[in-house]
């Protein structure tokens, strides 16, 4: 009987095994495959159309420089010279040439600046040298009247610009940066609004370079540039091909890809291309002038096919090693299964099954006088202990949960009693200025009615009124400070609150010689939170600041409704910071700095606790020596809640 069990066992097992190993393994590697294609098409293409976005950013700063040369004053007037006013001519083309060299020392991204009159004459002519930037001599300048450029410019409407490519081509030795590779040209125009000529600007390499060869953790590729007729400016791939003599470095895309490729890359369209059988293609145009699609380049990148092989072949190892694992699983199960299979094993995994499900009181019943008898009667006694023990864990769980809850609400109310305490002496001067004023007004009341001047009676019972009013809203911001949380939530006026605890507060602060700023943002809408538990937290968090920042230094408090349509109330201080390893742990319990009898390490988890209730964020940043800003986000009553409970720490080094 065991043969038998055990051939059938074998043969079932090696058929449910190897089937599906190989219908997946080939499924998986072709998935595998499409997907790294998939992904190599994602990465290649993000990184060809941010790096165009990044030249075609330079090609945008270069057309607003253009415009700011040419409404620069000094051009103006030296547009507007008569050309018989040698002296005054020459005068202000000094001045334009110093304007010049001075932004050519500035913007390191271009490489000339020239400006020629409108019967085609050089005026003034600047160029970078190295590391100098020198003016073109009087015996050096040309007449332009026929070149590209001004006939370019010249043909512009009143504020048009023309982009003319200076450089078809670079070869791979060619250091991209050094190579002047677009003049921008544009008409220039005198007071009256006359054109007089044309300014131009010659962008360097340097700007694209950096667009194109710049890598980061996050951009580990570079990518080439070519012209829109193929010619490479910029060839990363040639490092790849090292193996050829640079005289045999291709410098055309056209000799390198099939005309299909061609097509794609050079058509001025954005795309990705999977066709050819070496390399994936991403490729972004990026055009010299807004609107002029006649000339522009191609940001380009390619993913090798080859690049695949070793993460297929990983694949392919593991579905070996897999189908040699299962053929030994499936031989040693059949054999194990057919030796102990008897017919009490479906009661005894119908008993464990049922015991899964949490049915506790389920018994087994076997009497077959043997091991398989004694495993029944273990699993019926660790039936039973473990219903007695749920049972009881359920209570004891529910007692304790209760006595938690008891405990963290008396420790909120220990914090606040603290606090009090802490506010004893500001809260005492707060009430001894109105009492003494009180005091002195009796005695001048007494003198009154002895007189019979009931007209100074009646201004200092005014008086009286406005101090003692006073007194009362002081002890009841201080007995509302201390009446116990509540775990109900409310719409609540965040700003009245941060006044009710500054109010509080404000004196032992002031005392200590630190200056205290209250910005309150106007109409400000109601929050939902708890008002005594939001009072404590706005206290913890100024207190702590108070501790940590010496005389002469500030204290901040912003409310501010952020973009999200959430309220944030930021606490700042410029003492003496956290440190980054200490920031880490500021909202855990019976944490502290502070040196012992100063803190009980309870506020700022407390604070975070019940930010956490109110369906809040808190966020801490603070550098050692500067001072920290606690930032916490609450929603808006009627609003939604404010993301996840973040609780966030960062550090400036």
């Amino acid at each position: 009987m065991f043969n038998r069990i055990w051939k059938k066992l074998a043969f079932a097992l090696l058929v449910v095994t190897f089937v599906p190993i190989y219908f997946f393994g080939y499924q998986d590697l072709q998935n595998e495959e499409s997907k790294l294609a998939n992904e190599a098409l994602r990465e290649i293409f993000l990184n060809v159309v941010t790096r165009a976005k990044e030249i075609e950013r330079a090609f945008i700063n270069t057309t607003v420089d253009i415009n700011l040369l040419r409404s620069s004053i000094a051009l103006e007037f030296l547009l507007d010279m008569p050309p018989k006013d040698s002296v005054g001519v020459e005068y202000w083309r000094k001045i334009v040439e110093e304007e010049f060299v001075r932004f050519l020392s500035l913007k390191h991204g271009y490489s000339r600046i020239g400006l020629i009159d409108d019967y085609g004459d050089e005026v003034v002519v600047v160029f970078r040298s190295g590391k100098q930037i020198l003016p073109v001599k009087k015996s050096q300048k040309r007449n332009r009247l026929t070149s590209p450029y001004y006939v370019g410019a010249a043909r512009q409407d009143k504020y048009g610009i023309a982009a003319i490519p200076l450089r078809n081509s670079l070869h791979y030795n060619q250091d991209i940066r050094r190579i002047s590779l677009v003049r921008n040209a544009t008409k220039v125009f005198n007071s009256k609004g006359k054109p007089r000529g044309v300014i131009y600007i010659d962008l360097n390499g340097s700007e694209i370079f950096q667009g194109l060869a710049w890598t980061s953790l996050e951009r580990k590729r570079q990518a080439a540039l070519v012209t829109n007729k193929g010619n490479y400016i910029f060839n990363p791939f040639a490092e790849s091909d090292s193996s050829l003599p640079p005289k045999h470095l291709p410098g055309s895309i056209l000799e390198e890809y099939s005309e299909l490729v061609l097509e794609q890359i050079l058509s001025g369209s954005p795309g990705m291309m999977s066709d050819d059988p070496d390399y994936l293609f991403a490729y972004n145009p990026v055009f010299l002038q807004a609107g002029d699609r006649s000339e522009f380049y191609v940001v380009l990148d390619r993913y090798s096919r080859a690049e695949f092989a070793p993460k297929l072949s990983g694949i392919k190892k593991k579905y070996a090693i897999g189908a040699l694992g299962a053929l030994l699983l499936a031989i040693t199960v059949s054999i194990i299964v057919s030796r102990t299979l008897t017919r009490h094993i479906n009661k005894l995994r119908q008993g464990v099954e049922r015991f899964g499900e949490h049915e506790f009181s389920h018994r087994i019943q076997i009497n077959s006088k043997d091991e398989i008898e004694s495993l029944a009667r273990a699993y019926n006694q660790m039936a039973g202990s473990l219903q007695e023990y749920s049972e009881s864990l359920e209570k004891k769980v529910e007692e304790r949960s209760k006595r938690v809850e008891q405990v963290e609400r008396q420790l909120i109310q220990a914090e606040k009693l603290a606090a009090i305490g802490f506010l004893g002496a500001g809260v005492a001067h707060e009430i001894n200025n109105p009492v003494s004023i009180i005091i002195t007004r009796l005695e001048l009341v007494q003198k009154a009615v002895i007189k019979g001047d009931m007209t100074n009676v009646i201004k200092d019972v005014e008086v009286l009124k406005n101090h003692a009013a006073r007194i009362g809203r002081i002890t009841g911001d201080l007995l509302t400070f201390s009446r116990q949380s509540s775990s109900d939530l409310s719409a609540v006026d965040l700003n009245e609150i941060v006044r009710r605890v500054i109010g509080l507060i404000e004196h032992p602060i002031r005392k200590k010689g630190i200056s205290l700023t209250i910005d309150l943002e106007p109409h400000a809408p109601k929050i939902k939170a708890n008002s005594t538990g939001m009072e404590q937290v706005i206290y913890n968090i100024t207190h702590n600041a108070y501790q940590a920042t010496g005389p002469g230094g500030e204290i901040t408090l912003v409310t501010r409704l952020n973009g999200a349509g959430d309220m944030d109330l930021v606490i700042r201080d410029t003492g003496e910071g956290i440190s980054e390893e200490s920031l880490n742990r500021v909202f855990e319990p019976f944490y502290s700095t502070k040196e012992v009898g100063q803190g009980t390490g309870l506020g700022l988890s407390i604070s975070y606790g019940l930010v956490k209730d109110f369906g809040g964020s808190i966020e801490v940043q603070s550098e050692p020596g500067v001072g920290t800003s606690f930032t916490v986000t609450l929603a808006c009553a009627g609003a939604g809640r404010v993301n996840d409970n973040r609780r966030v720490a960062k550090t400036n080094a």
